[in-house]
């Protein structure tokens, strides 16, 4: 049996001009000739959508533990996080004309990025069609983005008002270095294999080679992080492709141009420390490559507090469990990178609003900020 090629949605298009044409603008031989072609198997129709029950819609009642499972927040703290957040007062509104309370929206957001379940299975909990749904989880993310994109690339206002206390924790927690108050490093976030453009605008382009990794042969993006002994991600870079190497995305990040033009001096004299790939500057700090003894205590005494920066990627993926869930982790057909940067952006919110911070904020014993510290409000 015969059965049409999959076709885009231009091809489409002009497969249905043409028919027009052949029908000379007469509907019914128009119908007449479709009907045919379906037969033939040259045009599919899709299934029925699925059936969305419009009746349910955001629980506000809700339990706070239930609340917890499936926003990862108590309703009381997503109104919080709206407000301060900078969600609009009158709702989220979308190209399509979506209008959705902010609280509701943010709801959505959370909902989508903690569990790894099919689109239509969250979108029924809130009486949207999948479409609504994307477009309002879209619209959202994109929102909480440029109102925060200069508190997730470098969050300067928080790392020079607690500095000091940083580099203290980090020395109480035995590290050799006294100078040192955060932790660099660099995470891969699995995506799905992508397809090539359609247009092939972009002469000689492999998408496909540009974001493989062979270390984990598996098509990736890279991101950079600066973590601190408070339980925050004060500094996120990406995504990059995943065949950059952590020095080059170091470089491009622009982060150290930042700390050299601080007008406070605070970061004079002062380090992060990452792995050897980063190297050793004015502002940064690596294992010692000396074979001596000094050496090796050093590098023991650093590796056994620069372990903490894996805690923070691991906490952010299993927090948000969707973004690791590489097969949904779709280049041009979804905002990958913003829903990454968000997904940070809502894990460092939760930690600040945890009593005692997270599990990296316990090891270094000091107390994340307040929200709205974090955000810079106060």
């Amino acid at each position: 049996m015969f059965v049409g090629p999959q076709l885009t949605a231009d091809q489409a298009v002009e497969v249905l001009e043409q028919v027009w044409r052949l029908s000379q603008g007469n509907k019914k031989r128009f119908l007449k000739i479709m009907k045919t072609l379906m037969k033939l198997h040259c045009f599919r129709l899709r299934d029925a959508a699925a059936v969305v029950d419009p009746s349910r819609r955001f629980d506000e009642m809700v339990a706070d533990a239930t609340a917890r499972l499936k926003y990862r927040f108590t309703v009381a703290q997503l109104y919080q996080l709206a407000s301060v957040l900078g969600l609009p007062r009158e709702g989220v509104r979308t190209d399509a004309g979506d209008n959705v309370p902010r609280v509701e929206a943010l709801a959505m957001v959370c909902r989508r990025l903690s569990e790894a379940a099919k689109l239509y299975t969250v979108a029924t909990e809130f009486g949207r069609s999948t479409a609504a749904y994307s477009r309002i989880v879209a619209a959202t993310v994109a929102l909480l983005y440029n109102n925060h994109e200069d508190v997730l690339y470098f969050n300067e206002t928080l790392i020079t008002s607690r500095i000091g206390a940083y580099c203290e924790a980090i020395r109480n927690a035995g590290a050799a270095l006294k100078s040192c108050w955060g932790f660099i490093d660099g995470t891969k976030q699995y995506i799905s294999r992508p397809s090539a453009r359609e247009n092939g605008c972009i002469p000689n382009e492999n998408l496909q080679r540009s974001v493989y990794n062979g270390h984990p042969r598996k098509h990736c993006f890279n991101w950079q992080s600066i973590q601190t002994p408070d339980g925050i991600i004060v500094s996120m870079i990406g995504p990059v492709e995943g065949r950059k190497h952590d020095s080059t995305m170091l470089n491009i990040s622009g982060v150290l141009d930042v700390m050299a033009e601080n007008q406070d001096g605070a970061f004079s004299n002062r380090v992060i420390y990452g792995d050897p790939a980063y190297g050793c500057s004015t502002f940064v700090c690596s294992p010692s490559s000396a074979n001596s003894n000094t050496s090796t205590i050093f590098n023991k005494d650093m590796s056994s507090v620069r372990g903490s920066v894996e805690w923070g990627f691991g906490r952010v993926k299993t927090l948000w469990e969707f973004m690791n869930w590489d097969k949904k982790q779709r280049v041009r057909q979804s905002a990958v990178g913003l829903n990454f940067y968000v997904a940070v952006l809502l894990f460092n919110c939760h930690t600040c609003l945890q009593p005692l911070g997270n599990q990296i904020s316990m090891y270094f014993g000091l107390a994340p900020p307040s929200l709205e510290c974090f955000l810079g409000l106060n």
